[in-house]
Parts: structure tokens; C-alpha cells; sequence
């Protein structure tokens, strides 16, 4: 696979900084090539903004193959990344919600892509990374057991307020173990916290070990049962309480019957900051 658009930014030569800022950044190319000006991710233009064979790949003083997301300011779309244990897959990287570098590994805009989904669906990933999808939870180990990563949940109510929720570790195990999430690092945002509660926890659907799943229409890193289910119903805001806890909520923010615009989650390695 070549690269099939060119990439317009300016690249990090230096050490990168941490940062929870949101990146500005419009890409226009000409008329043979794709045109990208909206910052939404679930409404990009043909679907696409980049794909880089990662051996083809030479952005200032990054080099393939990748094991990550570029950590590049401006630098984003889809990449091939290679880490032990798995052939090359794609992943959809993001810079700008919080800075570069980020892979994302679940987005949800809408109710039309089920999540509701047995183990086995979990375990390979669905949905379409350029709009709606979970990567997987065989990739999800993958990744975070190749190096130390940061996980970052982004969070949109339906009068578009953001608010977030940084952990600066994340790792979750094999199958073996049900995916267990064993590492999850200090809290930092304006969403509340409201993933410590299942930290430890292993990883349940509706034909798993946790009966979670099915009373909370979800699937999720569930104890008894919890304060986030982010893999739950899309109810589109506030929703009735006779449904119990069950849609794509985040208790710390708007409480346990409210279901969101939109999430993302996000890992990348840990920054490394001088």
C-alpha cells in the first residue's frame, strides 16, 4: 500500500510536549486528492484522510514502521502499526482532541452501529474506523502490553459541552485473563472519575461470566455493576430511570441517566516530558 494523500503539517522536531489542548488544523489538497477542513471525526470527508504503508513512511524524524500513532503536531488519520503478537493492523490516529499521537480506540456518534455484542465480536473489534467502532480487545491488549500507554476518555453532551477523563496508565490482559483492565493510572480532567471503580475488573458481554452485561444492555470492565458504561445504549441524552443503568453513561458528569452525544476513547504511549 502507498500513501495515498500527502500530509500537510508541521512535524515535531523537537521534544514533544504534554498537552491537553485541543490542535486546530484544516488539510486541503487539490482536486485529485481528498479535502479535509471539518475537525469532526465521524463526519470525515470520503472517509479518509490518510493511509501510509509503514515502510513507506518517513515524517521528519519518525521512520517506519510504527509501533503508535505519530506523535507529530498536525500529524493524523489512518496508519498501519505493527507491535508483537499481531500482523500489521490499521488504527485511526487523532490529534486533536488532546494533542498528538493518540490512537483511537472506541468512537460513538449515533445509534446505528450496535454495541450490544457477544464475546467474540468484542474480541475482534467492529464498526468502521472513520465512523463509529471498538478496535478490539485482542489489538487493545496488544497495544498496551508493546509499551506503557495513557488512556484519554472525551466526552460530549448534547448541548456541546466536552469534558474529559486523562488516566496516565492503562493495560489490559490476554483473553486468558478476560481482558482484566489490571493497570489504571491517577485521574486527571473535568469529567469526574468515574473508571476507578473498575479498575481490576475483567471484561464482560452478555454470553460472559458477568450477568452486568445483560441488565446494563452493554458490555464494559463491569463490578457491581458500575459507574460508567460507555459500550451501552444510545438513548440521545436523558432517559428514563425505569431502564435502569443502562445507557452510554459517565455517572460523574451528568449522572448515571444521561447518555451522550459522543465519546472517543483514546490510548497513546506515555509522555516521557523533560
Amino acid at each position: 500500500m502507498k500513501v495515498v494523500l500527502i500530509l500537510l503539517a508541521v512535524i515535531c522536531l523537537g521534544k514533544i510536549k504534554c498537552s491537553e489542548e485541543k490542535i486546530p488544523q484544516s488539510f486541503n489538497f487539490s482536486d485529485s486528492e481528498i479535502q479535509y477542513s471539518d475537525s469532526n471525526f465521524t463526519s470525515l470527508n470520503d472517509n479518509i484522510l490518510a493511509v501510509i504503508e509503514n515502510d513507506s513512511l518517513n515524517l521528519g524524524n519518525i521512520t517506519g514502521p510504527l509501533t503508535s500513532c505519530p506523535r507529530a503536531f498536525g500529524v493524523e488519520g489512518i496508519f498501519e502499526i505493527t507491535v508483537p503478537g499481531l500482523d500489521p493492523f490499521p488504527v485511526l490516529c487523532n490529534a486533536q482532541i488532546a494533542g498528538a499521537g493518540y490512537i483511537v480506540i472506541a468512537s460513538r456518534s449515533n445509534a446505528e452501529l450496535n454495541f450490544f455484542r457477544d464475546w467474540a465480536t468484542y474480541k475482534e473489534g467492529f464498526g468502521d474506523l472513520l465512523g463509529d467502532f471498538f478496535i478490539g480487545l485482542d489489538k487493545l491488549h496488544a497495544i498496551t502490553k508493546s509499551q506503557s500507554y495513557e488512556l484519554y476518555v472525551h466526552l460530549e453532551d448534547f448541548e456541546g459541552n466536552t469534558r474529559f477523563a486523562r488516566y496516565d496508565e492503562f493495560y489490559i490482559e490476554n483473553e486468558h485473563e478476560s481482558y482484566k483492565m489490571s493497570k489504571l493510572g491517577t485521574y486527571t480532567g473535568n469529567a469526574g472519575d468515574s473508571l476507578d471503580y473498575h479498575r481490576g475488573q475483567k471484561f464482560s458481554t452478555y454470553d460472559g461470566e458477568n450477568n452486568c452485561a445483560i441488565g446494563k444492555s452493554g458490555a464494559w470492565w463491569y463490578k457491581n455493576c458500575q459507574n460508567s458504561n460507555l459500550f451501552g445504549q444510545y438513548y440521545g441524552g436523558e432517559f428514563d430511570s425505569k431502564l435502569g443503568y443502562s445507557g452510554m453513561n459517565w455517572d460523574h458528569w451528568r449522572g448515571g441517566y444521561y447518555s451522550y452525544k459522543s465519546i472517543k476513547m483514546m490510548v497513546r504511549p506515555r509522555c516521557t516530558c523533560s
